[in-house]
């Protein structure tokens, strides 16, 4: 009875995160336009920390659970899964779906933050290795990276013509559905956090004997990793059936960015990260895939059907690898 409570827990607690990231998501979006922000910053920054809200309710909420001396393998495993199922499974889906075109400077500007992201966390992860923690001052150092980044965004997105709406738009009721929608998105992550750390001990500890930080690094890679990122599924998806190359690309580049630099950034600053050898690995996986799907993005300019499918086949062949490593066969 137990486990069919923490399932029910973790499923409610995800359609908590997908529904109140699409109400924030629509109404920021409403609220900006009214203000005439250029559509360009609305979508690398705007939209894609909407879409990310998922992962930083879990990973904050996790960052504050976490008992005293213990690692936050939630909040690592979150961000670190999140980062790996968008650029392999949601933008190899994305493909099959329909051939997604690369702008240049997508990849000169934006690509090249995320890896110089993903190198600064595996640059501390290594000096860190003696105490496994990435500490304030380092998840500082991640927070003003991603204020550079935004304020780049910013200086290169402005545009001198007026963005108008095809409505006009309610005010009060566009910023009740934004409080709503953080609402939803910190319940929905602390219900997310909890039913997956009870599941994570009750399944794979106590019955198939799992050590405790594996399972719960397993569990964030996986189910909470997948379930965070439905947000940039269904955004990337639907832009790309629309043709909006750019937002279904620039969306997830720019997620992942979010989770590197500002979610783990600001739930380092609340407590210190604890990086387990699986999750250093990870780290170097996730930089490999990332610059795998830059040299798809830049040959052609876009990355193709087949090439969609051999992401999807990376992210299947990651899982199998994961799940062997959490029961001591790899």
């Amino acid at each position: 009875m137990t486990y069919v409570l923490n399932i029910l827990i973790l499923v409610i607690g995800f359609l908590f995160l997908v529904k109140g990231a699409d109400f924030f998501v629509d109404n920021s979006s409403k609220i900006a336009r009214k203000f005439h922000i250029s559509p360009l910053v609305i979508g690398l920054t705007l939209v894609a920390f909407g879409t990310s809200l998922p992962e930083l309710a879990v990973s904050f909420i996790a960052s504050l659970t976490v008992e005293p001396g213990a690692t936050a393998d939630i909040a690592m495993g979150n961000v670190i899964g999140s980062n790996i199922v968008n650029i392999t499974l949601i933008l190899g889906l994305t493909a099959i779906v329909k051939p997604v075109f690369v702008a240049k400077s997508m990849y000169l500007k934006e690509f090249l933050f995320l890896i110089v992201s993903s190198v600064v966390l595996i640059v501390f992860a290594l000096f860190f290795q003696m105490d496994q923690q990435i500490v304030w001052w380092e998840a500082l150092i991640l927070l003003a990276v991603f204020m550079y980044y935004i304020w780049v965004m910013i200086k290169t997105g402005k545009v001198e013509e007026e963005v108008s709406l095809p409505e006009p738009v309610n005010m009060k009721k566009a910023l009740l559905f934004v409080l709503l929608g953080l609402i939803g998105v910190t319940a929905g992550g602390y219900m997310v956090t909890y039913g997956a750390q009870e599941i994570a001990v009750d399944v794979l500890v106590d019955i198939f004997n799992v050590d405790t930080s594996k399972a719960i690094t397993l569990i964030g890679l996986t189910i909470v990793a997948v379930g965070t990122s439905l947000p940039e599924m269904v955004t990337s998806v639907v832009a790309a059936k629309k043709g909006e190359n750019d937002i279904a690309f620039g969306n997830l580049v720019g997620s992942n960015i979010f989770n590197l630099l500002f979610i783990l950034g600001l739930s380092g600053v609340v407590t210190t990260l604890g990086i387990n050898y699986d999750v250093f690995i990870d780290m170097w996986i996730l930089l490999g895939i990332t610059l795998i799907v830059l040299a798809f993005a830049m040959s052609g300019k876009h990355v193709t059907k087949k090439e969609g499918i051999i992401l999807v086949l990376i992210y299947i062949a990651y899982v199998v690898y994961i799940c062997l490593r959490a029961f001591n066969l790899f």
